[in-house]
């Protein structure tokens, strides 16, 4: 078994090179020649989890935890703070502070840990909860980190926090896993997109070897990538680009993928989280319809108001994820209604290669008394233009536009589906700062910097800063989640990793020297919170120039 400090130093090196080959070569060398468990999970460490990529990780070490955890190291908290503020990154202030006291390092080795014995210790601070977490945890770490060289502290911190930046990608160890086992990368992502998990992958390909990996089938309650669509800027283009099409309403709920095996079903939602204890109405709803064994959906859960027969807004259905202690109270108070679109897998048979059609025939057959999307098959701009507005005025987002024989391509954005949504189209923007208040608002961080990420490199750019648009219970609970993921602050000032995303209004794009992406957003304004979304979901960089472009072109 390799020991955990020769994981640190693998990736130590790895953080320096600037190549992708390099990184990739150095990388597979590594991890040839780990066993299939040991493999799995060194893949879910490098990547900041401890479990499948799905699963919520419940460490829940938070910073405060860190600082009484150095504490107890004899680390000086004022060293580290300064420090800390200076890097942004609380794992190489912790590894400069060790590296100086030489002394303190030396005395420090007592035990070198395997990876497997690093992650079962990771994996037990899950199941420390209540009164007296957080002294029981930081002893558990403390009998762990006494242990560590500079850099395994500094892995190790970084796996806490959540925030590995060693410049290791899910795509840089896809491209890894390929090169080490000679495996078609496409097989590799095929395999990714269906298993959900990228652990797993590699586990299956140490296990089972290539055949299996080449064959791979959706297996029921590993939730698969959703196939995703690009979006169009009018009727028009959808048309040129699809022909004729199936347009469906685009509902403003939460995408659900549903799973069942018998008296069993799972719910997940598009970031591959699952919310099954959230619906079960939705749960009775499938086993009383779905005349099925094994099954795997595609639908849109939406907030619904029977009295008027219209949705209700996003925010409210949100309530019934977010509210754990009061789960059952918002199960009652907001409705939800169930609608079908697409069906991935049936009794042992993947469903993905077959055309839209087809799979939306055998939904048909299978569905029972579930509504489905509503649906037009059209090339008619007029016909189009109805459909659209019905849908936008019944309080949805729009149309999506899917080509009648395409494929469901797991994780894939592509022309074959196409998102029409009323205009100007919102941003989807991640924050990456804010600042506290003034007034009534001086106990919230209201003043949100907000940015863009580049397509190329990763980075994040700031093109706006708006305080507009929220509630002040919206602040309150935003408020919250940010200081769980501040790195330093700056006077009034927070920075934050970019984790939560919010949905974004603006009159107009300008070219901006204020910003340095050069570009910026003008009278923003927050439309509302995504909570379903990730920093990987937001809008790029390269996608508000095309934006901008077109603004111009049209202005």
């Amino acid at each position: 078994m390799k020991k955990f400090k020769e994981l640190a130093e693998v990736l130590e090196k790895v953080e320096k090179f600037t190549e992708r080959s390099v990184k990739v070569s150095f990388l597979s060398i590594f991890l040839k020649d780990l066993e299939p468990e040991e493999l799995e999970k060194t893949i879910w460490l490098i990547l900041g989890n401890i479990g499948r990529e799905w699963e919520e990780n419940k460490m829940n070490v938070s910073f405060g935890t860190l600082v009484q955890l150095f504490k107890k190291l004899n680390i000086n908290r004022k060293e580290f703070i300064d420090l800390y503020k200076k890097l942004g990154d609380p794992a190489d202030a912790l590894k400069i502070i060790l590296e100086k006291n030489k002394q303190k390092q030396q005395r420090l080795f007592k035990k070198e840990y395997t990876i497997l014995e690093v992650f079962n210790i990771l994996k037990s601070l899950e199941k420390i909860e209540g009164e007296g977490s957080r002294d029981k945890k930081v002893n558990i770490l403390y009998s762990l980190y006494i242990n560590l060289s500079p850099i395994e502290a500094k892995l190790i911190t970084r796996i806490l926090q959540g925030d590995m930046r060693y410049g290791v990608s899910e795509g840089l160890l896809e491209e890894t896993l390929s090169h080490a086992f000679s495996i078609p990368l496409e097989d590799i992502q095929r395999a990714h997109m269906l298993l959900g998990d990228l652990g797993l992958v590699a586990k299956y390909i140490k296990e089972k070897g290539y055949e299996y990996i080449k064959n791979i089938k959706i297996e029921l309650f590993n939730p698969v990538k959703p196939m995703l669509a690009e979006k169009a800027e009018n009727i028009r283009e959808v048309i040129d680009t699809l022909g004729l099409a199936a347009y469906e309403f685009k509902f403003d709920g939460i995408r659900a993928q549903i799973h069942k095996k018998g008296n069993v079903v799972r719910i997940f939602t598009r970031r591959l989280k699952e919310v099954t204890n959230s619906f079960p109405d939705i749960i009775k709803l499938i086993l009383d319809n779905i005349n099925a064994d094994e099954v795997v959906l595609e639908g849109e859960i939406v907030g619904w108001d029977y009295k008027s027969n219209k949705p209700l807004p996003f925010q409210e259905l949100v309530k019934r994820i977010k509210r754990k202690h009061e789960r059952e109270k918002y199960i009652k108070e907001i409705p939800v209604r169930l609608f079908l679109f697409d069906i991935l897998y049936l009794n042992g048979e993947m469903l993905i290669d077959k055309t839209f059609i087809e799979r939306r025939k055998i939904l048909e057959s299978i569905k029972g008394n579930i509504d489905l999307t509503p649906m037009i098959i059209s090339n008619n701009y007029e016909e189009i233009e109805r459909f659209f507005n019905e849908s936008v005025n019944m309080g949805n987002e729009g149309l999506v536009a899917k080509e009648l024989n395409s494929k469901y391509i797991p994780g894939k954005r592509g022309k074959r589906w196409l998102k029409l949504k009323k205009t100007m189209e919102p941003l989807d923007l991640v924050i990456i700062g804010a600042e506290w208040g003034h007034g009534r608002r001086k106990k919230f961080l209201s003043d949100l910097y907000l940015a863009v990420r580049d397509e190329k490199t990763g980075k994040f750019y700031m093109v706006t800063k708006t305080f507009k648009g929220l509630s002040d219970k919206e602040y309150e609970e935003l408020t919250k989640e940010l200081l769980k993921l501040k790195i330093k602050e700056e006077g009034r000032i927070v920075w934050v990793k970019p984790k939560i995303v919010v949905e974004v209004l603006y009159d107009e794009i300008q070219k901006s020297p204020k910003y340095e992406c050069g570009y910026a957003l003008r009278f923003a304004r927050v439309n509302r919170i995504r909570w379903d979304k990730s920093e990987k979901d937001v809008d790029t960089l390269q996608r508000l120039i095309e934006l901008y472009k077109k603004q111009n072109k049209n202005l």
